[in-house]
């Protein structure tokens, strides 16, 4: 499985592809990339759906090297603002997009709804992982399985037990309840910038 993977999960799309390749093409001409592959993820799981969500995975350009592009130059997950917000108007309903590259630590996740400001967090990866979960109401574990893979998915695993909510626990102070979500991503919002420049020094 690669280190990077971008998956965007849509509500009730009815297995349209044709739809969702028209509405990526439409934001990737507007940066002027390349219109990614994109699939359903084979297997989904167990719970993804039950929750109301689809989940299609876009296949990603190969990391470039330190030198292969400038700085300037846009990369597809950096455009995973614009797809959920142009998914969540031309589906009419809600679209959840989320980026990880586990070679770096690095992870970004959005969601937009229709007729409404879009919410992001970028970070470390299980971090994001977690938020991205409470919008999809889903645990996450289910995310860390999907995104892991091999080792590294036994070991976010257990960095979500370590960090759960088990009676009793010792563990760091938790994030904040969904009903605090926009607190929550205001303070992320935050670390945004510095997150992404990190990660564009660790690609150069």
């Amino acid at each position: 499985m690669s280190h990077r993977r971008l998956i965007l999960f849509l509500s009730d799309v009815e297995g349209n592809l044709t739809a969702l390749r028209q509405t990526l093409k439409r934001v990737c001409e507007a940066v002027e990339l390349p219109t990614p592959e994109v699939k359903w993820v084979e297997t989904p799981p167990e719970g993804l759906a039950e929750a109301g969500w689809h989940a299609a995975e876009l296949e990603l350009p190969p990391a470039p090297g330190r030198k292969a592009r400038k700085s300037e130059q846009p990369f597809l997950e950096e455009q995973l603002d614009a797809m959920t917000q142009a998914l969540a108007q031309d589906f009419r309903d809600r679209a959840l997009g989320v980026f990880v590259d586990r070679e770096h630590s690095y992870a970004r996740t959005c969601v937009s709804g229709p007729g409404r400001p879009s919410k992001a967090v970028e970070g470390e990866v299980l971090d994001v992982l977690r938020q991205a979960a409470r919008w999809l109401d889903v645990e996450t574990g289910m995310l860390a399985k999907l995104f892991g893979g091999g080792n590294a998915a036994r070991n976010l695993l257990a960095a979500a037990v370590d960090f759960g909510n088990e009676p009793g626990s010792v563990k760091p102070p938790s994030p904040p309840e969904p009903d605090e979500d926009d607190r929550f991503v205001e303070a992320k919002l935050a670390q945004a910038k510095v997150y992404m420049e990190q990660y564009r020094s660790n690609r150069k």
